[in-house]
């Protein structure tokens, strides 16, 4: 064979194929002692070409407890006491034993004339003959030649020496997991990268059809900086193309053996080894293993019938999602566990990243709380802008609600000086009512027929002027006569002629009404020198004739004749739209009409106040529709200043005080379309009870400030849309990053 230099790796292994296919390839160790420098990759490729022999046996399978735990160089025990004097094993110097098992003896060696040192796993000089051995330890080997992983440890060199089958792997010199497992108390975040390294190992094995079926601490051997490598596939089987293997004997380790494997199922899964990481991790976790007994049997009741205490329970601690993690690992159901090993690496890795896991539904507080503590800067930065754009939200509402409560207050007050001029008009109108009532009062024909107590003149007398006369002009509901002791003697339909009016009239003539405020105030302003401050605007009463409400204008009548006493002529108005007044209403404003509601004296001569107000003109009246009261709830009216002619200009303040947050009654009596909010104003009617408020929609008065408001919210939700996009950006990206490092690389 051709000598190469000692750099050219390639020229080397050229040289040995070039002599295997010639049938003269050299002895793997003294091929390999020539070439120091390049041992490892030498060792790797004859584990890779899958030189085996059939000098592997062994004549019996270990117990299911029974397997091979590596113990660290420093803890190992001196091979000249384990092997007698005989200090090598073919090419190899014994150095001491590492461990001992069911199989065999692992030792520290050292390749002869290197300074390469391996671990050398040799079959018991018994064990050596036995068929079945020699296929579990082919199997076994099989197995672990097929896995490059660098958490899985690997086979250099298999052969036999004086009959006895070995082969040789690397060495990892920190020992294994079960003689460390003290060092991880407390440090649950080492505990989760250890056991998701693991598991990504594990899931390696998986990927290539290996299934362990041995995972325990004393498999896991530690390197020097600490880095898990999984080890001993002495009882590992082959999983078919459903990820499953079937007719393999039960194996394993009693204290990390799944239930399924505990009862001998005969297909079993991936699952079990995710069981095995699970009793692993709750050891770590707690110090104490998931389930225990004082013998084989008790343990293997605990673990098919009895569910461990939670972790959390065994040491508070212990953080709630590993908690969790542990717990979904170790379900007695393989379907509700981890669906790969993987999948738990992923799991420990979410939580190591301080995101949310699977095993556990966190709340929007922790997953935000959790989200600021992986991205500390980015969380100040957005907290920031965010507190700036609300205080600038709040400031912009805040001067915003200031400018629209002074708009309201210009809107209200805008409502009083338009009640006053509504007022103004409505008292115009009155008076203009109120001079055919003066008139009739001071003819003489009726004050001859009042002072001789002439009935059928004074009904004539009141028929000549207020008989078919059009109501649109007079207005009038009625028109009546009462003598001085209050009796209704005399009675006018202005609207129906003598011959179609009806019975009902016969219910009120002859009736005393002398406690009716059109009565009494008409006595009060008899002796008034002007004739339009004779005139009284009486409360609204519901009337005995025909049922309507009604508001009187009365004046005294001053008989001529014997009878002094003066007598009382009236007539009324009801319920209406606009009482007659065009401009009462525009577009934007609404007038209406309040009059205090009649009510008993308690004693002759006093003047009771008015039993509540009513609606006597309103935009959504039909003539005599029935009026609307005032809600007793709200404040009443200011009082009158004092006893001035009624129809003279008002003095004092409004009546009620400026609303912006009127609610129209009459929307709950049949016209809805005035129902929500109002700003209002109002006024006094001359010197009278009566009250205009004048009242406009809030929605109409606001609408300039609220299209203020929502473009400005639009560009304020506009501007926190786009940080909120670029937030999510962010954590797109970093998903997308997690995913890319989560990928399995084998």
């Amino acid at each position: 064979m051709k000598p190469a230099g000692p750099g050219d790796l390639d020229t080397i292994i050229a040289d040995y194929l070039q002599a295997a296919e010639r049938g003269q390839a050299p002895a793997p160790a003294s091929w390999i002692a020539r070439h120091p420098d390049h041992a490892v990759e030498l060792l790797a490729f004859l584990a890779d070409l899958g030189r085996f022999g059939t000098f592997l046996g062994l004549p019996r399978q270990p117990a299911l407890e029974e397997t091979t735990d590596l113990t660290s160089p420093a803890d190992g025990t001196d091979a000249r006491s384990a092997a007698g004097e005989e200090e090598r094993f073919g090419e190899y110097e014994l150095i001491r034993v590492l461990g001992q098992g069911g199989m065999g003896t692992v030792y520290e060696a050292r390749l002869a004339g290197t300074s390469l040192r391996v671990a050398l796993k040799v079959l018991k000089p018994a064990e050596s003959e036995g068929a079945e051995a020699t296929r579990r330890l082919r199997e076994e080997v099989e197995n672990t030649a097929g896995l490059r992983h660098p958490n899985i440890v690997p086979i250099y060199h298999v052969g036999e020496h004086a009959g006895q089958p070995f082969y040789t792997m690397e060495l990892v010199e920190g020992g294994s997991l079960d003689q460390h497992l003290a060092r991880y108390r407390g440090q649950f975040a080492k505990i989760a990268r250890l056991l998701a390294t693991t598991a990504r190992a594990v899931h390696h094995a998986h990927q290539r059809r290996i299934l362990h079926r041995d995972l325990k601490p004393g498999n896991i051997l530690l390197d020097a900086a600490g880095e898990p490598h999984v080890a001993d596939f002495g009882l590992a089987t082959r999983l078919d193309d459903e990820g499953t293997a079937t007719d393999s004997a039960p194996a394993g380790s009693l204290p990390w053996m799944a239930p399924e494997a505990v009862r001998g199922e005969p297909t079993l899964s991936t699952a079990i080894d995710v069981w095995a990481l699970g009793v692993i991790l709750y050891e770590l976790l707690t110090g104490v293993r998931p389930f225990g007994g004082a013998s084989a049997r008790e343990v293997r009741q605990a673990i098919l019938h009895h569910e461990p205490p939670r972790p959390r329970a065994v040491n508070p601690n212990v953080p709630r999602d590993l908690d969790a993690v542990c717990r979904r690992c170790l379900h007695k159901d393989p379907d509700k566990r981890y669906e790969s090993a993987t999948a738990l690496a992923l799991e420990l890795e979410r939580w190591l990243r301080d995101e949310p896991v699977r095993a556990r539904r966190a709340g929007r507080t922790e997953r935000v709380a959790r989200w600021c503590r992986r991205n500390p800067g980015l969380a100040v930065g957005s907290t920031l802008l965010l507190v700036v754009l609300l205080a600038s939200l709040e400031a912009a509402l805040w001067l915003t609600r200031d400018q629209e409560q002074k708009l309201r207050a210009a809107v209200c007050q805008n409502n009083t000086f338009a009640a006053r001029h509504v007022a103004s008009s409505v008292l115009g109108r009155l008076e203009q009512l109120s001079e055919p009532v003066l008139a009739v009062a001071g003819d003489d024909d009726l004050r001859r027929a009042c002072g001789q107590s002439k009935i059928a003149e004074a009904q004539a007398v009141l028929e000549r002027h207020f008989q078919d006369q059009s109501r649109a002009r007079l207005s009038f509901a009625t028109v009546y006569l009462l003598d001085p002791d209050g009796k209704l003697v005399a009675l006018v339909d202005p609207d129906h002629p003598r011959q179609e009016q009806q019975a009902p009239a016969n219910r009120v003539l002859g009736v005393r009404f002398s406690n009716r405020d059109y009565f009494q105030g008409a006595l009060r302003h008899r002796y008034e020198r002007a004739a339009r401050d004779r005139i009284h605007l009486s409360r609204v009463y519901r009337s005995q004739n025909d049922g309507l409400d009604k508001l009187a204008i009365s004046c005294a009548v001053l008989p001529q004749g014997p009878n002094k006493r003066s007598w009382v002529l009236a007539a009324t108005i009801t319920t209406d739209a606009t009482l007659g007044v065009e401009s009462l209403h525009d577009a934007r404003h609404k007038a209406v009409l309040f009059a205090p509601r009649d009510a008993d004296p308690t004693e002759p001569g006093e003047l009771p106040p008015p039993a509540g107000y009513v609606i006597l003109v309103h935009p959504a009246f039909l003539t005599g529709e029935k009026s609307v009261p005032f809600p007793a709830d709200r404040p009443g009216p200011v009082p009158l200043p004092g006893e001035e002619p009624e129809l003279r200009p008002a003095s004092g303040p409004p009546p009620f005080a400026s609303d912006d947050n009127y609610v129209d009654p009459v929307a709950e009596y049949g016209h809805p379309d005035f129902s929500g909010r109002w700003l209002t104003g109002s006024a006094r009617v001359g010197n009278t009870e009566l009250i205009v408020l004048v009242q406009q929609r809030y929605e109409e008065a606001v609408a300039p400030y609220r299209a203020f408001i929502r473009r400005f919210l639009l560009m304020a939700g506009a501007l926190i849309g786009l940080v909120l996009l670029s937030l999510a950006g962010v954590r797109l990206i970093e998903a997308h990053r997690r995913r890319q490092a989560a990928t399995p690389s084998g």
